[in-house]
């Protein structure tokens, strides 16, 4: 009887021991960044930004993007950092070059038109 009530509490005790830390993992680490993404994607998504900018018809860095930025641009990667990078766009009608920073993973994180942002 000693050894099998050795053997509940030793199991009771590993079980507690794991518990803490069954309760605290979990999926959906919705917070957590993506994959990194090539440049090419980098591309598509700055001028998918601007696009959406323009059909919102959200001001960036102050001023509200016409319908020339949603078609007339010219995607370029214009810094590459292992924490960020800087997409130019060039708007040939208006002459106007639009950056936009952006994390590894895509998410856009500001924008304005002289491409010098903060820490970059």
């Amino acid at each position: 009887m000693r050894v099998t009530s050795k053997l509940i509490s030793i199991l009771v005790l590993s079980l507690s021991l794991l518990m803490p830390h069954l309760a605290l993992s979990h999926s959906g680490h919705d917070e957590e960044p993506g994959a990194p993404i090539n440049d090419e994607q980098a591309m598509e998504a700055a001028t998918e930004y601007a696009r959406s900018s323009v059909e919102k018809s959200e001001p960036v860095a102050g001023v509200a993007l016409d319908a020339s930025w949603q078609a007339g641009t010219e995607a370029k990667i214009h810094k590459k950092h292992i924490r960020y990078l800087i997409v130019s766009l060039y708007n040939a009608s208006q002459d106007k070059t639009l950056y936009i920073l952006m994390g590894p993973d895509g998410q856009v994180h500001d924008a304005n038109f002289d491409g010098a942002f903060p820490r970059s």
